[in-house]
Order: structure tokens, then C-alpha cells, then sequence
């Protein structure tokens, strides 16, 4: 292996923390801020972000394919669209099978609606097609950079949204509790209150994206070049995730599979093994 390939790319690293800590900071600066208005928007906001981080996890897939099969860079660009086209049209099927095709209509002919759809959309498309018009690496590094970053960026989404509120609510009932009790709690920590709820919620939009940015910028880190192993494969976090046995084992078998492959696509070796 390459010494100065096996190093941290500390520019990727930057690049990919950057994104990150400007939302981060953002949520930060809003939860600690007074609500200015009446408006739910912050509300349907988180509401809208778990669905398309779903979406995101899949775009990573798309991504790793069209790198895999880079031809040009026109050529990627049409295949990540057309990708993208159909992703969408399964997410609108999905709709029409759960909410019903009346209430799917009537959203689309909601302005509000196009609100909450077309930035984020327009910010993943963008992204993806700037990343895939301007690449010149290596493809099969790339490949095994965005198959870690899919993985870790799923298991991350699964435990913050099915594990994560529950601890923090947890925690934050005890807190209220003792304080009840006569026990001194810290000012900062807020009574009960639609203001709380906005405030915790914004804190842990904070958290979720702290933790995929620092899932992005791993897989431009020394370790990851040297090992080929993502942040969140060890059995103990499967357990957190919520993965029963069977999926674990499964999992770690596919795991020290990737494993392999991504060691051979960073060190440049024909066949993992």
C-alpha cells in the first residue's frame, strides 16, 4: 500500500465536517433562541427530515453505482438522474399505497408542500451531480468510500430515530422528576413546555447531523484507509440499532466481506480474496 494513500486526506476530511458543522451550528443557534412566531414549520421540518435522510442513505447507493460504472462524466450525471427520477416515482407509489391517492393529490397542489420537498431535493440532486460531474479519483476507493458511508449513515438514522428520542425523553423525565423531588438541576434544562419539546427537537436535528458528519469524514481518516472498517459495524451498536440476532450475524458476515473488498479497492489489490 501507497504511505501517502494509507494517510488522512485532511482536505475530503474538512470538506466533508464543513456541511455538517454549518447545520449543526444553525440548529444550535435556533433551539437556544426564543420561538420568534407562531408557526409550526420547525415541527414539520424534523417531520419531513427523517423521510428524505432515508432518501439520502439510498442516494449514497446511487452514487457508489454510478461511480462504479464511470464511463464519463455526462454519463454518471444522466445515470445519477435517471436514478433519482425512479427513486421518486416508487416514493410517490408508496404514498399513493399509504396515504390513499386523494391525499397525496391534494398535497400536490399544496404550496406548502413544495416548501418542504423542493430544497432538500434540489440540495441532494445538486450535490450528487457536482460530485459525480467533477470526479477524477480512484473509483474503486470512491466506491468503497460511499458503501461505508451508506451503512453507517443507515445504522445512524435507525438509532437516532428508533433509539435516540426515547433516552433523551427518558433522561429529560428524570431530570424533571427530581427537580420536582427539590433536587437542583442546571437553569438551562427547561420546564416542561411546547417551547421545550421545539427545543429538544431542534438539539437532537443538532446531534443527528453531528454524528453523520463526523460518519462522512471517517472514511477520509488513516484508520479507515488502513482498515477498511466503518465506525458503526461492531456487534454492540448493532444491538443499539435494534437488530435482532439473526440480523447481527447476518450483518457481520456481509460486514468482513466489505470489509475485504474495501481494503482491496484502497490498497489497489486486483481481487479481495
Amino acid at each position: 500500500m501507497d504511505e501517502a494513500a494509507g494517510r488522512t486526506d485532511w482536505q475530503g476530511l474538512i470538506l466533508a465536517l464543513l456541511v455538517p458543522t454549518v447545520i449543526v451550528a444553525g440548529l444550535v443557534d435556533l433551539a437556544l433562541q426564543p420561538q420568534w412566531s407562531d408557526s409550526d414549520d420547525w415541527f414539520t421540518g424534523l417531520f419531513v427530515l427523517i423521510p428524505f435522510e432515508f432518501v439520502r442513505v439510498i442516494v449514497f447507493r446511487i452514487l457508489r453505482e454510478a461511480i462504479k460504472d464511470y464511463q464519463s462524466p455526462w454519463q454518471a450525471v444522466k445515470f445519477f438522474l435517471l436514478s433519482v427520477a425512479i427513486l421518486a416515482v416508487l416514493c410517490l407509489i408508496f404514498a399513493l399505497f399509504e396515504i390513499g391517492f386523494r391525499d397525496v393529490l391534494v398535497a400536490l397542489f399544496e404550496v406548502q408542500t413544495w416548501r418542504y420537498i423542493l430544497p432538500p431535493a434540489a440540495i441532494i440532486i445538486v450535490d450528487g451531480m457536482i460530485g459525480l460531474y467533477f470526479f477524477r479519483g480512484d473509483r474503486r476507493s470512491q466506491v468503497a468510500r460511499l458503501e461505508a458511508i451508506a451503512d453507517d449513515a443507515e445504522d445512524w438514522l435507525l438509532f437516532a430515530v428508533t433509539r435516540l428520542p426515547f433516552a433523551v425523553a427518558a433522561m429529560y423525565a428524570l431530570l424533571i422528576y427530581l427537580r420536582s423531588r427539590g433536587i437542583a438541576m442546571p437553569e438551562w434544562i427547561p420546564d416542561p413546555s411546547l417551547e421545550a419539546f421545539r427545543e429538544i427537537g431542534l438539539l437532537w436535528a443538532a446531534v443527528y447531523f453531528s454524528g453523520k458528519g463526523i460518519l462522512v469524514a471517517h472514511v477520509h481518516t488513516e484508520h479507515f484507509n488502513r482498515t477498511g472498517r466503518r465506525l458503526l459495524s461492531a456487534g454492540w451498536i448493532q444491538v443499539l440499532v435494534g437488530r435482532t440476532s439473526e440480523e447481527r450475524e447476518k450483518k457481520a458476515k456481509l460486514e468482513h466481506r466489505a470489509v475485504a473488498e474495501r481494503l482491496a479497492a484502497l490498497q489497489g489489490i486486483d481481487d479481495a480474496g
